[in-house]
């Protein structure tokens, strides 16, 4: 019996056009007003974008909800900061990248001093650059690079990457920052747009999606990230109701914890919302002091248990700069834990490997993480 179904397999698999089903989804990760998207086909996984650098651990809670630990390529859409952001320091990390891309077309950067560029060189990488007619592979798919067809010298969002994932279970249209512009370079160039899935171009802003757009791309389901808060007007009531007349589910990431998983199976689109990971002990510590002339941050454990820091982080608004704790710090039940940095003339418990963190002259914010990217307290410097 077992060799009769292996002969009936056998048989099956050498029909022509016969193909096994693919495992499609993405992830659209909640990052606030910014993009961070995992996309999976099978074993292979890519990154596209990268949020604000502080969106770390949503990141890495994301990898870890899906079972990725190596990134097939990671690409980055266009140089806004909520889009490239992150990128320093997952070039730092440990986390394998295969491949680094990027737009061809980029404003206000010169090559050299390009996010990408100076990622995929930390990694001994040769960058990438993308354009409309590229392809690249993602597993037993392909992602079809759509736009941009042109330059664009008004905004950055208009040299966007926007690419076409093309699977056997369906299509996922990633639209970047892609305002109406862009939209009608696309259209005028005869561009076929149909798709299953829309990750909304721009956050879902006016901007963007306009009526052409959406009813050549027709999604059935349409995914925004975005975070009304901080950028007020978004998702566009306008837009949602739109892709609603058109028949498409609309779904915002800020209503979500971690994020929203899509996934695709012979045409449809199926989606949920992600829960973030549950809290441990460093909910429960916070900022006590930020000290900007001597460049000392105090935390204090609150909780009746010890707080394991280990991947949780501290972030310093007003230079970018971010601090991950080592493996094996702690903060003792009702303890505190000094921070210093290079530049610091008091002890410290632990050293931030950078000089003038706080700034001493301008208003600076000093933010801590926990490691799923939750933020669990903060505090100005005072000046």
């Amino acid at each position: 019996m077992r060799l009769l179904l292996c002969i009936i397999l056998i048989l099956i698999l050498a029909v022509p056009g016969f193909a096994c089903a693919e495992d499609v989804w993405m992830l659209v990760l909640n990052v606030g007003k910014g993009d961070a998207i995992l996309v999976g086909v099978d074993d292979t996984v890519c990154l596209i974008d990268t949020g604000y650098p502080y969106v770390r651990g949503r990141i890495l809670a994301g990898m870890s909800r899906m079972g990725v630990t190596s990134l097939d390529s990671v690409m980055i859409t266009h140089t806004d900061k909520d889009h490239v952001g992150g990128l320093e320091w997952l070039a730092d990390s440990d986390i394998p990248v295969n491949s680094w891309y990027a737009s061809a077309y980029y404003m206000d950067v010169k090559e050299s001093k390009h996010p990408l560029k100076k990622a995929a060189q930390a990694r001994g990488k040769e960058e990438k650059w993308l354009k409309a007619g590229d392809r690249v592979s993602l597993g037993s798919a392909v992602l079809s690079v759509l736009g941009p067809v042109e330059e664009a010298d008004d905004k950055d969002d208009n040299n966007s990457l926007v690419m076409m994932l093309e699977t056997r279970e369906g299509k996922i249209l990633l639209a970047g920052d892609m305002e109406e512009v862009e939209e009608e370079t696309l259209l005028d160039a005869g561009v076929l747009l149909k798709t299953d899935v829309l990750k909304v171009g721009n956050h879902g802003d006016d901007d963007a999606t306009g009526k052409a757009f959406a009813q050549e791309a027709a999604p059935s389901l349409s995914v925004i990230s975005t975070s009304p808060a901080e950028k007020p007007g978004t998702p566009s009531p306008e837009v949602v109701e739109r892709l609603r007349k058109l028949g498409s589910t609309v779904v915002c990431t800020v209503d979500s914890g971690l994020g929203i998983l899509v996934r695709l199976s012979g045409g449809k689109a199926s989606w949920e919302y992600v829960d973030m990971p549950g809290t441990d002990a460093v909910s429960l510590v916070s900022i006590r002091s930020v000290d900007a002339d001597h460049d000392i941050i105090e935390l204090f454990n609150s909780g009746n248990t010890e707080a394991d820091m280990t991947d949780a982080y501290l972030y310093s608004e007003t230079g970018s700069e971010m601090m991950v704790f080592p493996s094996g710090t702690v903060i003792p039940a009702g303890g505190t834990l000094r921070v210093g940095t290079l530049s610091s003339d008091r002890e410290a418990d632990v050293v931030w490997q950078d000089k003038k963190v706080i700034h001493a002259k301008k208003a600076d914010t000093v933010m801590l993480y926990d490691a799923a990217g939750r933020m669990v307290s903060s505090m100005d410097n005072g000046r």
